[in-house]
């Protein structure tokens, strides 16, 4: 087999087999207690700091230990999608793609079963029903969160909002992801001037109300 000599990397995601590298368990500790404790919290920090890095070790690492089936998403291919009639299939799709590509069980679940539901609640159904199906807890990380513009950001936030108090009002914390990370390079108070700068009153059920905890790497 041929040995590739190791190198520093500054263009995207390090594999510990081919980069210099930092253990990335070690940079942002916080970020598995609060999952263990079933929050949905934010990750931000500057381009190349090591996000994607991160996120994809403690996949890994949660899939390994057993206890919960976790998967990495990003959004990219839904960025500048501002009309959430597009952007949330979008959003869809780059879910069952995440999920084709790993080894949780159920991955046909967003396409086959949702066809019929309504843009504005696609993406809490297909969570809910992907979720229930599971027989572990779902940890899901979002990736270029902050990429999702305008009205697509709104519901996105929104039907993730609900589907999280449903569950809570349920009192079953695996009939949705137990626990949820919105990955960017901005804070979740950022995305609210992103899509109302002129100030103006998303009213008192805002999406924004969803995150028990602010991270940076």
């Amino acid at each position: 087999m041929l040995m590739l000599p190791k190198q520093f990397n500054v263009a995207g995601p390090c594999k510990p087999s081919l980069h210099y590298m930092i253990d990335p368990a070690r940079r942002l500790a916080q970020a598995e207690t609060s999952i263990r404790r079933g929050d949905y919290f934010v990750i931000h920090a500057a381009r190349q700091s090591g996000k994607t890095t991160y996120l994809q070790d403690i996949v890994r690492r949660l899939n390994a230990q057993g206890d919960f089936y976790a998967l990495y998403c990003s959004l990219e291919a839904a960025q500048n999608v501002a009309d959430p009639e597009k952007g949330i299939p979008a959003i869809l799709s780059s879910l069952t793609q995440s999920l084709l590509m790993s080894d949780i069980p159920f991955a046909d679940l967003f396409g086959s079963e949702i066809a019929h539901v309504d843009y504005t609640s696609a993406l809490m159904v297909a969570l809910r029903r992907f979720s229930g199906k599971l027989d572990k807890p779902f940890v899901l990380l979002f990736d270029e969160a902050d990429c999702l513009s305008d009205n697509t950001l709104i519901s996105f936030l929104r039907q993730l909002r609900l589907g999280y108090i449903e569950r809570e009002q349920e009192g079953n914390a695996f009939t949705f992801p137990y626990s949820l990370a919105l990955v960017g390079m901005r804070n979740i108070r950022d995305y609210k001037a992103q899509i109302r700068p002129d100030g103006q009153t998303l009213g008192s059920a805002s999406p924004f109300n969803i995150a028990a905890k602010s991270l940076t790497l």
